[in-house]
C-alpha cells in the first residue's frame, strides 16, 4: 500500500505553497537571517499569510502543538499582529512545521492520513461484497488488518520483523503488549482464519454475511485506533 494519500499530497502541496510565497516575500523586502534590508513586508500580506499559515499548522499539527502556539501567539499579541516585521518568525515557525511533518514527527495527524488511505482500501472490499465477489472482499479486508496492526506496532514501539510477521503473529505482539483486550485479539484470530480462507481457496468456509460482517468491524477498528 502506499504511503501516501490524496489528504498527505494536499497537506504537502499547501505547505510548500506557502513557504516558496513566503521566501519570495522575505527575498522581496532584503530579509538577510536577521533584518530586512530593504523594506518590511506589505502588512496586507503579513495579516493574509500569517492567517493561512496559522490555519494550515491548526490542521496539521492540532491547537495543543508548540507551533500553533507560538504562532497564534504573534496573531493576537497587540505588538506583533500588526507588525510585519514578524513574518519572518512567522516564516520560521511554518518551516519547522514543514519539517516536522516531512519527517514523520506529528504523528497523529500521519496517523490520520494512513486512516484515511485504510478506508479507501475498506471502500473497494465494500464494492466488491455488493458486486457478490465476498471472496477477493475478504481478501482485501485482511489486508487492510494486517497493515492497520503493523501501524499499530509502530505507532506503540512494539518491535516486530516486518519479513517473518504476519496476522496472528502481529495480534499476539499487540495484545501482549496491551494494545488491546482479549476479546479483541479473539476476534481479530478469526477474521485472520477467515482471510487465510479466502486466500487458499477454501471458499466453503467464506460466507458472504461473515465477510460482511469483517468488513464493518475492520472498519470500526481503524476507526478506534488510528483516528
Amino acid at each position: 500500500m502506499s504511503p501516501s494519500s490524496p489528504t498527505d499530497e494536499k497537506i504537502k502541496s499547501k505547505l510548500d505553497a506557502l513557504l516558496s510565497e513566503g521566501r519570495q516575500i522575505l527575498q522581496r523586502c532584503g530579509w538577510d537571517g536577521s533584518e530586512f534590508r530593504q523594506t518590511f513586508p506589505n502588512q496586507i500580506d503579513y495579516a493574509r499569510w500569517r492567517t493561512e499559515a496559522t490555519n494550515l499548522i491548526e490542521r496539521v499539527c492540532g491547537r495543543t502543538s508548540t507551533h500553533y502556539q507560538e504562532i497564534r501567539s504573534i496573531a493576537e499579541d497587540v505588538k506583533t499582529r500588526l507588525n510585519s516585521f514578524y513574518f519572518a518568525d512567522c516564516f520560521g515557525i511554518l518551516l519547522a512545521a514543514s519539517k516536522d511533518y516531512a519527517d514523520g514527527f506529528l504523528v497523529e495527524i500521519r496517523f490520520l492520513v494512513r486512516a484515511e488511505l485504510l478506508d479507501d482500501f475498506l471502500t473497494q472490499a465494500d464494492a466488491l461484497l455488493k458486486q457478490g465477489y465476498f471472496v477477493p472482499a475478504a481478501s482485501v479486508a485482511g489486508a487492510v488488518l494486517e497493515d492497520t496492526l503493523r501501524k499499530l506496532c509502530d505507532k506503540n514501539a512494539v518491535v516486530y520483523d516486518p519479513a517473518k510477521s504476519n496476522l496472528n503473529i502481529l495480534n499476539a505482539e499487540l495484545a501482549r503488549a496491551g494494545v488491546y483486550d482479549k476479546l479483541v485479539q479473539k476476534r481479530i484470530t478469526a477474521e485472520a482464519d477467515l482471510r487465510n480462507s479466502a486466500d487458499h481457496g477454501q471458499f466453503a468456509k467464506v460466507k458472504s454475511e461473515d465477510v460482511e460482517d469483517m468488513v464493518s468491524w475492520i472498519r470500526r477498528f481503524v476507526e478506534d485506533h488510528l483516528r
